[in-house]
């Protein structure tokens, strides 16, 4: 069994070493990817002309550990932004696994962005798509634990950018996704970080609530953005790997707490 993580936003695979570490211990090996624009990858760092474009990466990506591993089940992981971009890929049929997972997906973010705002940004991914701004991400938000935090800091791999198109596309992606979670019948497993401040956990529920797909979700009350590299990433792995291992039915509600730490 295989792994294909898709990182999340001005980030990279790099910083998915923990996970694969805790994969590596249970037989499971793990890939990841860098999107274009983040990374080591080429392109304007934070911007896509498309959303398909990530979802074209996605897929050739999990098409090339598909072709690595042999015979052996591949799947796919999103954190984040990498979320939407694998829910994109699956609804499309892009990528066609036989269950993945989802870690704190951006269908929405905690911070409400304002009216004028969200309509500049339409007028600018139109008129300047690659004018690029900060993302706003403040790194102490990702983690509880303050080496995680001054790693992310000094990474010169990490960027806070983020373009006007690909805030739009962005946009795009999760509206979508939320109308036609009605059609997903893909198991999966999602994880969400009750403490996590940079993405709203309630739209991820919601999410789960629309699709009719056999999934197990896990709430860790006071993790972070980023639950394999906080506190308590023991419990993540642990509980990750016994699905993976031995997939459970379906749970929700307090059924599906992981426990507090």
């Amino acid at each position: 069994m295989a792994l294909a993580v898709i990182h999340g936003l001005g980030e990279h695979s790099g910083r998915y070493q923990r996970l694969g570490s805790a994969m590596a211990d249970l037989g499971i090996s793990t890939y990841a990817v860098d999107l274009r624009g983040m990374g080591e990858s080429t392109g304007q760092r934070g911007h896509i002309d498309s959303w398909q474009d990530w979802v074209q990466d996605v897929a050739l990506f999990v098409q090339m550990v598909q072709e690595s591993v042999g015979g052996l089940e591949v799947v796919p992981l999103g954190h984040s932004f990498g979320g939407v971009v694998l829910i994109s890929a699956v609804m499309q049929g892009a990528v066609r696994p036989g269950r993945f997972v989802l870690s704190n997906p951006a269908l929405a973010t905690r911070r409400r962005v304002p009216v004028l705002a969200r309509a500049l940004g339409w007028v600018a991914s139109r008129l300047w798509p690659r004018l690029a701004l900060s993302n706003g991400v403040d790194p102490k938000q990702l983690s509880r634990l303050p080496e995680v935090v001054a790693q992310f800091r000094s990474d010169h791999l990490v960027h806070d950018r983020i373009s006007a198109r690909l805030f739009t596309e962005w946009v795009g992606a999760c509206r979508l996704a939320m109308a036609q979670a009605s059609t997903l019948n893909t198991p999966y497993y999602l994880i969400i970080g009750g403490g996590d401040q940079l993405i709203e956990g309630l739209q991820a529920q919601e999410f789960e609530a629309r699709t009719p797909a056999r999934h197990q979700t896990r709430i860790y009350p006071d993790a972070y953005h980023e639950p394999f590299n906080d506190l308590g990433s023991e419990l993540v792995f642990e509980q990750l790997g016994a699905w993976l291992v031995e997939p459970e039915e379906e749970t929700s509600g307090d059924d599906a707490v992981g426990g507090g730490w």
